[in-house]
């Protein structure tokens, strides 16, 4: 199997949605000899924040000399930024090999008369794969939806179970209040399990002391409320939390305090369990570039900033940290979201801090329209409002409006649109 068809093979399993449980990976996995058994993990769940802090950690790890694997959702620009094995993307004979081997133990179980795969089952399936073969010394995986019946948690025994910012995201799957949606989150909890969790809503962290006093755990709550910001530019943030001075992330946004300490904290339990991460190692984490398309500065003159923020959690976070790193500047934002997301609180979240708006639809079949984005827009603010059916169109419009009034242009509502955003601004080629 060579490349183009791998990915094929993969992008026409969409046709089987997404599917929700654990007992095709079980199966696609005994298949394939258990390889996910022959693993250590660090396991990360939440609604917001989960990507960043699964990078911190990933390069905390590799900076501490570690093989580590990291797996995220969803890519940017390439497929292979999903799976890593220090810092480096699978590559694309290494997808094409995997990809046969999957499709292998995939049609085994569909002979027998079970359900074909779904993208996220296979894909989920290729990372374990390629991390077992690369011979891993531990995995990073972020959790792709939920947690309790998420592909990845056919995950047995992780080192530490992380959980981030909780939120309202995919209600129609994982619940419609906080104490709901955070019980599938705690889904990733195993018996005995260290869990680290982010200080958060009262009602989300109840749950998940719940739960991990029922699982035999032991709670440990990385506090960001007790950090002391120094500094925040588009470049990362500056600040000292506990006995740690001057931390530094490669990062920026008020968020990024959050989603830092707790990697710190989940660094100090891996400390605890035996993994030597010296401080230099932690630092060296945190300083790493991490992630594209959160809160990424693209362009300097006029400033433009690009960020994955997709639902109201999401978007309030981004929107409380922009006056700081604009200066005050009258803000362009180019948005585009998906239908199936809460577009019109995101939108009313947006409409106060916007000096004009660009609407794009993203690249996906979920893509909500530029004109049903502006119309929802208009209904809360009289700025000027314009419809794309070019994401090129709308930057150009951005960036000739944010130099003709020293503005800023910020890039929001859905990471399906940042490659192409990335790309116009020389950040890389889309895959």
């Amino acid at each position: 199997m060579q490349f183009s068809q791998a990915m094929d093979y993969i992008n026409q399993t969409s046709l089987y949605g997404s599917v929700l449980g654990l007992d095709t990976m079980g199966r696609l996995m005994a298949e394939l000899g258990q390889p996910h058994r022959r693993l250590r993990y660090v396991h990360v769940a939440g609604t917001n924040g989960k990507g960043s802090t699964a990078s911190y950690v990933a390069h905390a790890l590799q900076a501490a000399g570690y093989r580590t694997g990291l797996y995220l959702s969803p890519y940017i620009q390439q497929f292979g930024e999903r799976i890593q094995v220090d810092g480096v993307p699978i590559s694309h004979d290494e997808i094409a090999a995997g990809v046969t081997r999957v499709k292998e133990a995939a049609d085994a179980i569909i002979a027998r008369g079970f359900p074909s795969p779904t993208v996220f089952e296979l894909v989920t399936t290729l990372g374990l794969l390629h991390f077992e073969q690369q011979q891993c010394d531990i995995v990073v995986a972020e959790v792709g939806l939920g947690g309790r019946l998420d592909a990845t948690n056919i995950i047995e025994h992780p080192e530490a179970a992380v959980i981030t910012a909780i939120g309202m995201d995919h209600m129609d799957q994982l619940g419609d209040t906080i104490p709901l949606i955070a019980g599938e989150k705690a889904g990733i909890i195993k018996p005995g399990c260290d869990v680290v969790l982010s200080a958060q809503d009262p009602e989300a962290m109840e749950v998940i002391r719940t739960v991990t006093e029922e699982r035999g755990g032991t709670l440990h709550v990385a506090d960001y409320r007790t950090a002391t910001l120094h500094d925040m530019t588009p470049e990362g943030i500056c600040f000292d939390w506990e006995e740690w001075k001057d931390l530094q992330t490669g990062l920026t946004g008020l968020h990024q305090l959050q989603n830092a300490v707790t990697a710190v904290k989940t660094c100090e339990i891996l400390r605890q369990k035996g993994w030597n991460i010296p401080d230099d190692a932690v630092r060296a984490g945190l300083q790493h570039p991490g992630l594209p398309g959160r809160l990424e500065p693209l362009c300097r003159e006029p400033l433009v900033l690009a960020d994955g923020a997709h639902n109201p959690h999401g978007v309030a976070a981004l929107m409380k940290s922009l006056p700081e790193l604009t200066g005050g500047k009258p803000i362009c934002f180019v948005m585009g979201m998906l239908a199936d997301k809460d577009y019109a609180r995101a939108a009313a979240l947006a409409a106060e801090h916007g000096a004009s708006f660009c609407t794009v639809a993203p690249p996906s079949p979920r893509a909500l329209s530029a004109e049903a984005l502006a119309k929802e827009l208009r209904r809360h603010t009289d700025v000027p409002v314009r419809a794309f059916e070019k994401i090129t169109d709308a930057l150009d419009t951005a960036m000739a409006e944010a130099k003709e009034n020293d503005g800023v242009v910020c890039v929001f509502g859905s990471l399906y649109q940042l490659g192409a955003v990335r790309t116009y601004f020389g950040k890389g080629d889309e895959a």
